[in-house]
């Protein structure tokens, strides 16, 4: 197996408006989606279709068993030997994006705060990738990862806000690639008095990946080198839910075939750019075949 991506699994709620109001006022829904989402789960199940074994560790409730989510994940072939399944409900998200490609998120944890550290066969993976989810468990978690010689990488997104910053950045000094969109990387930094990213460097860190929308992201390597990787532009970004999750697996995915971390950011750009286009983290994502392709037509050659 490849690849373990640790965090939670939500069912989302998408909800599509004219603006995004201000307190005290209303808007009008104009469409409305239920689909599969959560951290985790959008990560590994566009690294699955991007061609990479990927198993999980999550937890569920009640509601999850002989759900289509359930069946999805199934019929993919993800291995879910380390899904847990606990009595609350599963986790939702309530996701609110304007025209504009702004979005409010209002979260239910449910079954993702309980997620137990249950030892897990860390030799059975290579890559162990963290995402937003009860990180309390992930600190010991890492630590195994990391005797058993797995390559970590880690995205705390919203954890950043509300987890106390020792919780976060006891976690940073194990995986050897970090992620963050641009206001969780400002808001950590401010709130934890870090100076400059290059001071999240520790000694296993490879690189640090930060997302920044409409313009790319930018990859910061342990050698103190920056470069600015541009987004892919499409007609029409249709919702932005999932953007960071399925660059996260496109990067993944190109780190595990052998690319180097350039080359995978710009992968992680291209699979990102597919699923902006459609409602729902987990819908037109890429074949491994049409990265290649576009690959070639935006960047040129894959080193």
């Amino acid at each position: 197996m490849s690849l373990l991506v640790v965090g939670n699994i939500a069912f989302d709620t998408i909800c599509r408006v004219k603006f995004l109001p201000d307190k005290n006022e209303a808007t009008a829904i104009t469409e409305l989606r239920n689909c599969f989402g959560g951290c985790a789960g959008n990560v590994a199940v566009i690294a699955k279709i991007l061609g990479i074994d990927t198993g999980l560790y999550s937890s569920v409730g009640f509601d999850f068993k002989r759900s289509d989510y359930e069946r999805r994940l199934i019929d993919l072939d993800i291995d879910m030997e380390n899904l847990q399944y606990v009595g609350d409900a599963t986790a939702r998200s309530f996701i609110f994006s304007d025209e504009k490609g702004r979005q409010q998120i209002y979260y239910f944890s449910g079954a993702s705060y309980h997620l137990p550290y249950r030892k897990v066969s860390f030799s059975r993976y290579k890559y162990v990738h963290f995402t937003a989810g009860e990180i309390k468990v992930y600190r010991d978690m890492m630590k195994d990862a990391e005797d058993n010689g797995c390559v970590i990488s880690f995205d705390p997104g919203q954890e950043i806000f509300h987890r106390d910053k020792k919780e976060i950045l006891d976690c940073l000094p194990y995986p050897d690639y970090l992620f963050f969109n641009r206001f969780e990387i400002d808001h950590l930094m401010q709130k934890s008095g870090i100076g400059s990213i290059n001071d999240l460097f520790s000694e296993n860190t490879k690189a640090i990946i930060v997302s920044m929308g409409e313009k790319g992201s930018i990859l910061y390597t342990d050698g103190g080198k920056r470069i600015d990787i541009p987004a892919v532009k499409v007609n029409k970004i249709l919702d932005p839910t999932g953007a960071g999750d399925a660059h996260r697996a496109g990067f993944l995915a190109g780190i595990i075939k052998g690319y180097s971390e350039s080359t995978a950011c710009k992968i992680g750009s291209i699979v990102s750019s597919f699923v902006i286009q459609e409602i729902g983290a987990q819908e037109n994502i890429p074949s491994w075949e049409d990265v290649v392709k576009i690959y070639k037509k935006h960047f040129g050659q894959m080193i």
